[in-house]
């Protein structure tokens, strides 16, 4: 409940100056902070409810329950050719059907309950329907198998929020809270009296509850953050449990509980077992303040006392033979006894270590990558559980699930089939659906090949792309911002971090990055800086092209965007609720905008940011809950939000077939609209509610639209793909000329929504006659009036226009010149693009220029339709421009058109005649302290 900032800050300060090192604590808190700022807090710091997004959704589906749409599927990844060291998703519980043993559960902290029917071999969802997804308990009640409950939330990282215990009574298909008098609690362990069902405890963040009604009323026995809660096996009343490193007892069945300190030194957390082999027997494994290993220790009375059994090896590092430093216990700790042997006990950390004489001495029997000549079994260990019909251990880690059935001699892996991956983002080929990568929390970056999955990189994968030009080029990165280059899926070559190439900065947790829009071997990453790489392909080299803007180089940026329309447009977002612009991102030192103070709303930094494909002043992004449109390059925004529940959108995806067709993804679903919509609809059937979608992306087929796919990647339920949104098609269109001399072009323009796939043009008078293209361009030879039909098609219908009379061809009509300048005020010797704009089908151009003190660039000459001019004296120029077409020649002057070396000084200019933007005057603010307005004022001739 402290506010996030004052977290954050107290963060900062302890670790100013400190050496970071392996396995303190450090990466935790990133990961940590990540995730709170992505939807979790107010703008003021202040922590949203944990039940936000599960009002936000049910609310939204009272008034939009039958406005569904969206054909989403699971595409995984849901296996591997070979598992082990590489996973598929964190599994923080596990339970068992009571009668058989092919039944059993398990919990992921954002992908739900999962159950399998047949000991593993497949598995199915439950929990698809809820709108959070977070699980770190299961109880089966063994009086009737078809009541469930599950305690919500993550219990060893937050990746997911608590919302107390749901309950359901028919096997899993449907559930409802079941938290009355516990509230908004993570949930990390459910306890069920073994002689009265109704009875159970749970160990919260919020404290000891429990219930003597089956779960419709909690109340509070004990405060605290409690993870671990067990049950002495012969007598109920009495129960262990662990907070922090503190051990409590009670003898009374959980109404009162006292600290146990007789043998116990503290330390950082500690995870309790007992074995009905032994009741007497308490085994508390516990670490020390590096999340190593501190102790394990034994009680042989009823934990009224402790003994240390033993202190070393390090059973909690990453060696074979325990002899590091440190651990990570304060997210992967884990104990059992045996329920035959009470003197064999299993302790996990990173890896699995069992000991047969009760601690006293260890030995490794499952290793994170297959090393110390045991067999592989993913790192970090959540839960170990034994099955009470076989007494087969069962452990849940951050790859998935493994048992054993000879004390672990031998491992069998039940992962595939767990579509539970917590993907951060992804990247999409944009034409080839079968090619796809993306990054995942625990288990690295995976890349889809033909459909098939295919390790690409270990460690927590990130932010990641796929070469838009040559595809066999792939970007995968760490936290931080450490990028690698792969071909064809091989390679791993680091082509940006810190400290290398010059690079001297890291950047967020997930640090954004982006190809350049037009050269694929050129990126910009957003570390505190923008930096922008060329030769990316083969040995990079970069430049750091911001620097302190808005004074600051601490804060590292969110959003990362260029304007595919205009590749000097590069706009960023910064954490410190700053957002930016550049409209010249490829010269040396680009000059940026602060464009934070024309944000629509202050305290919030931007999520999500998508420049339109062909119009280099639109772009939309996410900001507070809501989605914006700038026409302006971001000096002014429209809320176009409409009926969209105030979540919070991670991703932005424009799609180009549509007219102005956008998705936006979230915690709760995606959303879509374009053109045609009113308002957005909901675009989720077949999303699991609770997706917590990070990122979307568009793939086109280019032989048939039909094929197009949107793809998801979820924190917690991998990775989807849906056919995109398209209706009956309703067909219209427009040309750029409707009157051409003989010979003319006309250029036709496929208007028709609702995205057909087919187009049938026929022409009366045009060569050729008839057309299969979306947008073809035709010649007129004969003149006449001519008619236009197009009959276009999609797989939900067919639609067809004709206009009689659409095109005239005229054997008489001139052309109509015109002409402008990019830049008719440019200092002397400046380089200066002309461009045509005459009518009726030019067919050749004469440019004369008087005085002639001109020179031609880029292969343009006089006769070219789009010159580019130097201007070499500070002077006025007239420009006169000749224009051809089969029916004659005309001509157009703009007298003392260009004005090289600017305008004589003094300069007046009345604004009388037209406006500002006309007669070429832009409004700028440039420290962008103040909001400008225009206001009219009294002129000559009245307002101006």
């Amino acid at each position: 409940s402290i506010n996030f900032y004052k977290v954050v800050k107290a963060f900062d300060t302890y670790w100013k100056d400190r050496p970071i090192t392996k396995g303190s604590g450090y990466k935790p808190f990133k990961r940590w902070e990540y995730s709170m700022r992505n939807g979790r807090i107010y703008p003021d710091g202040t922590r949203k409810p944990a039940s936000y997004n599960w009002n936000a959704y049910f609310d939204y589906i009272k008034s939009y329950r039958d406005s569904v749409y969206g054909h989403w599927e699971s595409i995984g990844p849901e296996t591997y050719p070979s598992l082990g060291y590489k996973g598929l998703g964190r599994i923080n519980a596990v339970a068992f059907h009571p009668n058989n043993p092919n039944i059993f559960y398990i919990g992921a902290p954002s992908g739900g309950l999962w159950h399998t029917y047949d000991g593993g071999n497949t598995w199915g969802s439950n929990t698809d329907s809820l709108p959070t997804l977070g699980v770190s308990a299961i109880i089966v009640d063994y009086s009737n198998p078809n009541t469930i409950y599950i305690g919500s939330g993550d219990r060893d990282a937050s990746d997911a929020v608590g919302l107390g215990v749901l309950r359901s009574t028919n096997g899993g298909s449907t559930w409802q809270l079941w938290n009355n008098g516990m509230g908004e609690k993570t949930v990390g362990r459910l306890i069920q009296h073994p002689t009265n069902p109704s009875t159970l405890l749970a160990a919260t963040s919020g404290g000891i509850f429990k219930t003597t009604d089956g779960g419709a009323n909690w109340a509070i026995k004990k405060t605290g953050n409690f993870k671990d809660i067990v049950f002495k096996p012969n007598n109920p009343d009495i129960i262990y449990a662990c907070s922090g490193a503190n051990f409590f007892r009670s003898t009374d069945g959980g109404e009162n509980f006292t600290q146990i300190t007789n043998g116990l030194s503290g330390g950082q957390r500690a995870v309790v077992a007992v074995t009905p082999a032994n009741p007497e027997y308490v085994y508390l494994l516990v670490s020390d303040n590096s999340s190593g290993f501190k102790g394990l220790y034994r009680s042989m009375d009823g934990g009224s006392s402790f003994i240390t059994m033993s202190s070393s090896p390090n059973i909690l590092d990453w060696s074979c033979d325990g002899s590091g430093s440190g651990g990570q216990a304060w997210y992967d700790l884990e104990i059992a006894a045996d329920p035959v042997n009470p003197n064999l006990i299993y302790a996990g950390g990173i890896n699995i270590w069992k000991s047969y004489n009760g601690g006293a001495e260890w030995q490794i029997t499952a290793h994170w990558y297959g090393g110390c000549n045991v067999q592989a079994v993913h790192a970090d260990q959540h839960v170990f559980e034994f099955s009470p019909i076989n007494n087969h251990l069962y452990v849940g880690n951050d790859g998935g699930i493994y048992s054993t059935a000879n004390q672990g001699q031998t491992w069998t892996d039940y992962t595939s089939g767990l579509v539970i991956s917590q993907i951060y983002k992804i990247g999409q080929d944009v034409s080839d659906t079968s090619h796809l990568i993306i990054g995942m929390q625990d288990n690295g970056t995976s890349t889809l090949i033909n459909n098939i999955w295919a390790d690409t990189r270990g460690g927590d994968g990130m932010e990641c792309i796929i070469d838009y030009q040559e595809s066999a080029y792939s970007y995968a990165s760490l936290y931080y911002g450490d990028i690698a280059r792969f071909y064809n899926n091989s390679g791993g070559y680091t082509i940006a971090a810190k400290g290398k190439f010059g690079i001297t900065e890291d950047g967020d947790w997930v640090t954004p990055y982006t190809l350049h829009v037009a050269d694929p071997n050129k990126m910009f990453i957003g570390y505190k800086n923008i930096w922008r790489g060329q030769s990316i392909r083969t040995i990079p080299q970069w430049t750091k092209i911001s620097d302190n803007l808005g004074g600051n180089n601490n804060k590292n940026i969110r959003v990362v965007e260029q304007s595919p329309a205009n590749p000097d447009i590069l706009y960023f977002a910064r954490w410190d609720n700053k957002l930016f612009r550049t409209d010249n991102a490829n010269a040396g030192q680009p000059s940026w905008i602060n464009l934070t103070p024309l944000l629509p709303v202050s305290g919030q930094t931007p999520s999500a940011l998508r420049p339109h494909p062909t119009n280099p002043n639109i772009v939309y992004m996410a900001l507070g809950g809501n989605i914006y449109k700038s026409e302006n390059r971001g000096q002014n925004w429209t809320d176009i939000s409409g009926s969209l529940p105030n979540v919070e959108y991670s991703s932005i995806a424009f799609y180009k077939r549509a007219h102005q067709g956008l998705y936006v993804a979230s915690d709760i679903g995606v959303f879509y609209k374009d053109s045609t919509l009113n308002d957005w609809i909901q675009f989720s059937r077949g999303l699991p509610v609770d997706a917590s979608i990070r990122e979307i992306e568009i793939a086109y087929n280019n032989q048939n639209n039909e094929y197009d796919r949107i793809r998801a990647g979820t924190y917690g339920r991998g990775t989807w793909s849906s056919s995109v949104y398209r209706t009956s098609p309703s067909a219209s269109f427009s040309s750029d000329v409707t009157i051409v001399p003989v010979t003319g072009q006309v250029h036709f323009k496929d208007l028709s929504s609702g995205i057909p796939s087919s187009w049938q043009w026929t022409f009366e008078g045009g060569q050729p006659s008839t057309s299969n293209l979306q947008n073809p361009t035709i010649t007129y030879n004969n003149p006449g009036s001519f008619s236009v039909k197009l009959i276009i098609s999609n797989s939900l219908g067919t639609d067809s226009i004709e206009i009689q009379h659409y095109i005239t061809v005229s054997n008489t009509i001139l052309p109509q010149p015109g002409f402008y300048a990019d830049n008719p005020i440019p200092c002397s010797g400046q380089i200066v693009h002309l461009y045509d704009t005459t009518l009726y089908g030019p067919i050749a151009w004469n440019w004369q220029f008087e005085p002639n003190t001109i020179a031609f660039h880029d292969g343009t000459f006089y006769n070219s339709q789009n010159p580019v001019v130097q201007f070499n004296e500070n002077t006025d120029y007239t420009i006169t421009l000749t224009a051809t077409n089969p029916n004659g020649i005309s001509s157009v002057t703009k007298q003392n058109y260009i004005h090289s070396g600017g305008y004589p000084i003094p300069f007046y200019d009345d604004f009388e005649t037209s406006g500002y933007a006309d007669r070429l005057w832009t409004i700028e603010n440039p420290d962008m302290g103040i909001t400008w307005d225009i206001a009219q004022v009294e002129g000559l001739n009245g307002l101006s």
